[in-house]
């Protein structure tokens, strides 16, 4: 799996839609908190994806748990 930008810059774009339309602007604190916990978001978002795309590519290690239809 590749993402198409950088995390950094998804999270950047992500925070700025966030902000349409407001009146008052963060303070540039609170943007960078935003930013910087809107990458960390990502990252691990991205990591899990990648963490089930290849779970589901193994083949089942346990078929008696699955459930069965009667």
């Amino acid at each position: 799996m590749t993402l198409a930008e950088d995390p950094s810059e998804q999270a950047r774009k992500f925070i700025d839609a966030s902000l349409q339309g407001r009146s008052k602007k963060p303070s540039k604190a609170a943007y960078t908190r935003a930013i910087r916990l809107a990458r960390l978001a990502i990252e691990e978002l991205s990591s899990l994806a990648g963490r089930i795309e290849e779970s589901s590519a193994t083949p089942n290690l346990r078929p008696d748990l699955r459930r069965r239809s009667r």
